[in-house]
């Protein structure tokens, strides 16, 4: 049987999870203060899906790595949207003389405060998915359901939570998570893996 190429992998997995994806991007949204755009999320996957044809691979193919590089790709998509829609409004009429210039000062004044926006909104969501799957990768389905839904629904009490899924021992299990995420995760192991996946692009 011929090996599935990569582009191949990324638009079955998306495909067979789209909704969980889509939920993961609504909350992370959600988190940003920002809405949730299906159109936008379509025409990432299509960006995805034909950057890796071109490039012929994908580093990371796990769950994991593939939603992580889908979801850097549909806020880099919005911000550049964003930006387009900024730069209609402008008055783009510069003169030879002066284009230089506007150039310069925007480029000092705007692009590293809005790169290092992007940098550090990306870090957020991926510290979000890297302790999530440290928590999925160390528990059973049970602890870490409950841990995501406690962690990712704004105003999710354990009250709630229990009436929820109606499972017992909710926040002893949460809890559990928790600690051992505290123990065993640090800000420099995520920033480490941060870089070591994104330093490139960055």
């Amino acid at each position: 049987m011929k090996e599935q190429q990569d582009h191949t992998i990324f638009i079955n997995y998306i495909n067979d999870h789209y909704d969980e994806v889509k939920q993961t991007l609504k909350i992370l949204s959600g988190q940003r203060n920002q809405s949730f755009n299906e159109d936008s999320f379509h025409e990432s996957i299509i960006r995805c899906h034909n950057a890796i044809k071109k490039k012929g691979f994908l580093q990371d193919k796990s769950p994991y790595g593939i939603t992580s590089y889908l979801i850097r790709a549909y806020f880099n998509y919005v911000l550049e949207t964003k930006r387009a829609a900024c730069n209609a409004k402008r008055d783009l009429n510069y003169t030879s003389d002066n284009i230089g210039g506007l150039y310069e000062d925007y480029y000092n004044s705007n692009f590293t405060d809005a790169r290092q926006k992007v940098i550090n909104d990306m870090f957020k969501d991926f510290s979000v998915l890297y302790i999530m799957m440290i928590a999925e990768q160390n528990f059973d389905q049970e602890h870490f359901y409950l841990f995501k839904l406690k962690e990712l629904i704004p105003d999710m009490t354990y009250k709630k939570l229990a009436e929820k899924t109606r499972l017992k021992g909710v926040r002893q299990k949460v809890v559990e998570v928790k600690k051992f995420i505290q123990q065993n995760v640090t800000k420099e192991m995520i920033k480490e893996e941060f870089f070591n996946i994104y330093g490139e692009l960055l």
